[in-house]
């Protein structure tokens, strides 16, 4: 072992272990600022712009999700910004937060986020080539500590996770097979995990390298979701 992956395994093992979907992540900081350094232009480009008018879409916040990879066309885009138009966004704060959000709790904020998503990824006028990935990617731009990006990496990680939810969850959601953003929630509200996601934005915001402070700016959901991409 050099003397570089042995300071790396240190710095890990003071901050801990994460657990996403049942896997243990044992360097989750190292992750971080790998993205960090490897997607600098994702994260300025994307993340850090912030969310606009929490009451609207425009073309520019969805035509950022390209940062991302989310290869959503000029057609798509159009098609989001005209239905963001009569989208439920006020019945989501701005500031809402996917811990926030009680899946046992009908009525309440989690099915405000899905019927803001559902608006998106049910409509009858949906192009075809708009699926989960992209509705999930153009929504955290809105509401980037709430709705969580699910790619095909995250759907794959949280496949038997959220169908754990989704029986836990039966009596209030039994149109869901799978609950994914039930499966993510679990692993934000986890004490353990939400340690280690603070000490690991500590170690960002005190980084010399601006893209690695930038990282340590985003929300723990975000976080999360890029230690859980890297690790997939």
């Amino acid at each position: 072992m050099t003397e570089v992956e042995s300071h790396c395994d240190d710095r890990n093992a003071s901050i801990g272990l994460l657990r996403v979907a049942d896997h243990e992540v044992a360097d989750p900081l190292d992750r971080l600022m790998r993205y960090a350094t490897d997607n600098a232009t994702a994260v300025t480009r994307f993340d850090l712009v912030g969310p606009g008018d929490p009451l609207s879409l425009t073309i520019e916040e969805v035509r950022r999700t390209r940062k991302v990879n989310s290869r959503i066309t000029m057609a798509e885009t159009g098609w989001f910004v005209e239905l963001g138009r009569s989208a439920p966004w006020a019945a989501v704060p701005a500031d809402a937060s996917l811990p926030d959000a009680d899946p046992g709790t009908v009525g309440a904020l989690y099915d405000a986020a899905l019927a803001l998503y559902e608006h998106f990824s049910r409509h009858e006028s949906k192009p075809k080539g708009v699926a989960v990935a992209k509705v999930s990617k153009v929504l955290h731009v809105k509401r980037p500590a709430l709705i969580p990006i699910l790619d095909s990496r995250l759907e794959r990680r949280y496949r038997v996770a959220a169908a754990a939810a989704g029986r836990r969850y039966t009596d209030q959601r039994a149109n869901h097979k799978r609950l994914y953003w039930a499966a993510i929630r679990d692993d934000l509200v986890d004490p353990a995990n939400a340690e280690v996601l603070r000490l690991c934005r500590r170690r960002l915001l005190r980084d010399d390298n601006p893209c690695v402070r930038h990282v340590g700016e985003l929300t723990d959901l975000r976080l999360l979701d890029i230690i859980t991409w890297q690790s997939a």
